[in-house]
């Protein structure tokens, strides 16, 4: 049991920068990738509705990865600074997964039913815009977090490293 909480904490670094690079391909390449070649805007849409979608849940296990391996980090360190990085990007995984994206799902269905024109329609827009925005913020915000958490990660394992010479 001893091994597989080292274990655990060994995999927080590769497991963050994996989420890091991830959330870059996704946001940098992918989805602006499909906006660009995709037939129609709706089209477009759809396919990025699926695709965050579906890595909302790799997001979820990675979360909890991190959590795992800071948390006992934690149990074997008794110092908390890995957990203030890893439960916020946990939660933020939940956020995404279980509102954020079911919210601008939902939002662009209503859109598409919606007359173009109508008062709705503008109010319906203008939710959508708001939400996808926050969720903008809200990803570059982890991709800073992730940033810094793996250098400490790195940080504190090399040091470790020197220690135990």
């Amino acid at each position: 049991m001893k091994g597989l909480k080292k274990v655990a904490i060994e995999m927080v670094l590769p497991v963050a920068f994996a989420w890091f690079m991830m959330t870059v391909l996704v946001d940098i390449v992918t989805i602006p990738t499909v906006f660009r070649n995709a037939g129609s805007i709706e089209a477009a849409g759809k396919i990025g509705m699926k695709v965050f979608g579906t890595f909302n849940r790799f997001e979820i296990v990675f979360g909890l990865l991190v959590l795992i391996g800071a948390f006992e980090h934690f149990k074997a360190t008794r110092k908390k600074k890995w957990l203030y990085f890893a439960i916020p990007l946990s939660i933020l995984t939940f956020v995404y997964t279980f509102y954020m994206t079911p919210m601008i799902t939902n939002t662009t269905f209503e859109i598409h039913q919606t007359a173009v024109g109508t008062p709705l329609y503008a109010e319906l827009q203008s939710k959508h815009a708001m939400i996808h925005n926050m969720y903008r913020n809200f990803d570059a915000t982890k991709l800073v977090v992730l940033l810094v958490f793996s250098g400490m990660v790195l940080f504190d394992q090399v040091k470790n490293k020197k220690e135990s010479v």
